[in-house]
């Protein structure tokens, strides 16, 4: 089968409407009352997620924007547990809540996505996993972002929680602050790290008009849509708020296994076809080359993933990456994070695979002499991983910090790195973001730096990080013995 006729198989193509006629059929229970003209359309796909739906319902009965302007659609994949009991007294309790019960599970969440997208009515459309949830502003905020912007796509800031612990998803949103009308031309490459669905709020014409839809794969279908949304809208509007959190906990951690050798078939295809539609730009350069960098992190570095690490797996992937993607008018790992992953890409370039199997072994041992015992080497005033062999290409560490002396508040630190330094911030542990506070600072020599610290800064519950352009931060070495 060539890509054209997967392409078909999976019901990529835009001009074709025939994903409306493959619908999955569905029994709809509703609210006593349901407003006809939402201000938005909440498209909840749900697979056994019984435990976290009070969470995430509870978010939405109360979001400030007022229930009675939502349409939450509730859209259960044939759940094997008590989800549907759960759900019930939500629709007897409040308005504008539907439940779409599917007759068979459709293998993904695109199938009860598809649903909701066809019995959406709102004039804006967000797509919330069924474990997630939002802050209670949520809607507002980015309905309210999008009403004064007139822009056809909003995001806002995606904070990841594991076991409670808070982190953040997307920090080009949340740093950058608010912008309107912002052409996705200005994007910067990490903005791709992250295109899920959680924090993306579309205008539903945007959907309508251009045919937008899910692909009839379980992974992938949800980066395509949001991307093919933006290059439809061409600006977008973005907004700092935290609006949205992400369910990564513990219980979740079964997603390392679904990364598997279908999963990465899956998401070639999809980059394929990004790459085939949309014209060379630097947007999409920079989507294809964060996308890529991630796969690479995934089948060439990791190794607790459902796709067994060989070299077998090398070449499978070169293989399909060569089908799929070709050759591309751009490098994309001058976009890449770090000098490891570009090193990746150049054997994978050279069809190394003896090499790139090498070079990965040897890395993780430098990896762990630097980290377990401190080894690096230093050149010119920057620090390496040790090097081992002088066959390795060297790698640079990202970041190498050093407190040095602590004189009343003043922090007097080292900062050595081949990314541009933006500043110095302090956190609460506790409040992580809503708590970030940019330190004052002096450069006083090459790599020296006086920061001030706030009153009352405790190591034991604050964070101290040097931030950098690429939205990437560090810690410091030696803080906490300088930090009474």
């Amino acid at each position: 089968m060539d890509i054209v006729q997967e392409y078909e198989k999976f019901d990529y193509d835009l001009t074709n409407r025939g994903w409306q006629k493959e619908i999955a059929s569905f029994k709809l229970t509703c609210s006593r009352t349901i407003n006809q003209t939402p201000k938005v359309s909440i498209v909840i796909a749900n697979y056994n997620n019984a435990a976290y739906l009070d969470r995430m319902m509870t978010s939405l009965v109360n979001q400030t924007i007022g229930i009675e302007q939502l349409q939450v659609m509730f859209i259960d994949d044939k759940s094997t547990d008590n989800s549907i009991d759960v759900i019930k007294p939500y629709l007897t309790n409040y308005p504008n809540i539907e439940m779409y019960v599917l007759d068979e599970n459709t293998g993904g969440a695109h199938g009860p996505r598809n649903v909701g997208l066809v019995h959406a009515r709102g004039e804006y459309l967000v797509i919330l996993d069924a474990d997630d949830w939002y802050d209670e502003d949520a809607l507002k905020y980015m309905s309210d972002m999008l009403d004064a912007s007139g822009d056809d796509f909003g995001v806002s800031g995606i904070i990841q929680s594991v076991d409670g612990k808070l982190s953040l998803k997307s920090k080009p949103y949340f740093i950058d602050g608010d912008f309107k009308n912002r052409s996705i031309q200005a994007l910067p490459a990490e903005f791709y790290g992250w295109l899920g669905p959680q924090g993306i709020m579309v205008s539903r014409k945007v959907v309508i008009d251009n045919n937008l839809h899910f692909v009839n794969q379980r992974v992938a279908d949800d980066v395509t849509f949001f991307y093919e949304a933006m290059r439809f809208s061409k600006t977008i509007s973005q907004g700092k708020a935290l609006t949205t959190y992400l369910n990564r906990d513990a219980d979740n951690a079964g997603l390392s296994k679904a990364i598997n050798r279908t999963f990465m078939i899956s998401w070639l295809r999809a980059l394929s076809y990004i790459n085939d539609m949309f014209p060379d730009d630097i947007s999409k350069e920079r989507f294809l080359s964060r996308r890529i960098e991630w796969l690479i992190h995934d089948f060439c570095l990791k190794r607790n993933i459902g796709y067994k690490y060989s070299k077998n797996r090398l070449r499978d992937f070169k293989a399909h990456l060569d089908f799929y993607i070709g050759h591309l008018s751009f490098d994309p790992s001058r976009h890449f994070r770090n000098d490891f992953r570009k090193s990746v890409w150049q054997y994978l370039e050279k069809n190394n695979i003896n090499g790139l199997y090498r070079f990965i072994f040897l890395f993780s041992v430098r990896w762990v002499l630097n980290k377990k015992l401190g080894m690096k080497t230093v050149v010119a005033n920057t620090y390496y991983y040790p090097q081992l062999l002088s066959s390795l290409p060297q790698t640079r560490l990202d970041v190498y910090a050093v407190a040095k002396e602590l004189s009343q508040n003043t922090l007097h630190l080292e900062v050595y790195s081949f990314k541009k330094l933006v500043g110095f911030e302090c956190r609460q542990l506790k409040q992580p973001y809503l708590s970030r506070q940019e330190l004052a600072y002096k450069k006083i020599a090459e790599n020296c730096y006086q920061v001030q610290l706030p009153e009352g800064f405790v190591y034991e519950t604050n964070q101290f990080a040097v931030t950098f352009d690429d939205y990437s931060e560090s810690g410091v070495k030696g803080l906490k013995k300088l930090v009474k």
